[in-house]
């Protein structure tokens, strides 16, 4: 699974990001700019270490049906579309390296 396809999936009309990423930059310079974030991504796995400014998230609060207090919102954060990317990215690796190891199912 490579970046250039997860970056061409990212949905152009979401806002930016906390990391002020837009994803419509991503999806349209995926290029250019796959070289650069392969780098970073593999750097980071090397290292186990992410940049701060995509670690971090802010949190909305959103109306769950009618106000009638607090308790009628729920958190939702609102994360690095970079990081979102690395993610699908390393999941997409995980499951294709556990089906290797996985034995067909006898009935």
């Amino acid at each position: 699974y490579h970046i250039n396809r997860i970056f061409r999936k990212l949905n152009p009309r979401k806002a930016a990001s906390p990391d002020g990423f837009f994803p419509y930059t991503l999806r349209h310079c995926v290029d250019e700019l796959t070289p650069v974030f392969t780098d970073l991504f593999n750097t980071s796995l090397e290292s186990r270490q992410m940049t701060a400014c995509f670690k971090s998230s802010i949190i909305v609060p959103v109306l769950k049906k009618q106000i009638t207090g607090l308790n009628d919102y729920r958190p939702v954060a609102l994360m690095s579309q970079v990081m979102k990317s690395l993610e699908r990215l390393v999941l997409a690796q995980l499951k294709f390296t556990t089906t290797l190891f996985q034995t067909p199912v006898c009935l």
